[in-house]
């Protein structure tokens, strides 16, 4: 199955229109796409509106940057949609990440998925790999 997605810029950053759904509900959200992210992040906010608190958390985690350290914790989103596909049970961290984000897209999503990002055009080609 193949999917093209539009995506919009901020500055450098390429963002996608995604919902992420938990145990009370579901949220919309803009995901910087993010290729050196291991895990997709959201934002404490949008994990608590959707029913996810530490208390819910499967790990600890802290996320390192060249500038700081954010501690958050990891769990299992029920589902997580965008870029034409639906994934469940998706391991997701839960940071801060500042710069008015919702959360990043890493590669434990993309990974599943042959993709093009074609910047000229502001879309991605995804294909999803045969299983």
């Amino acid at each position: 199955m193949r999917s093209e997605t539009s995506f919009d810029l901020d500055g450098d950053l390429l963002l996608v229109d995604a919902i992420v759904a938990g145990p009370i509900g579901q949220a919309e959200v803009r995901l910087v796409i993010d290729t050196g992210a291991v895990l997709t992040t959201i934002v404490p906010r949008i994990a608590d509106s959707i029913g996810y608190t530490s208390a819910a958390r499967v790990a600890r985690s802290i996320i390192r940057s060249a500038v700081a350290q954010e501690y958050g914790y990891i769990v299992r989103l029920a589902q997580l949609s965008t870029l034409g596909f639906t994934v469940p049970n998706v391991h997701t961290d839960v940071a801060d990440l500042g710069h008015g984000i919702d959360g990043v897209l890493g590669m434990n999503f993309l990974s599943d998925f042959n993709f093009e990002i074609r910047p000229a055009e502001r879309r991605i080609l995804v294909e999803r790999i045969a299983e």
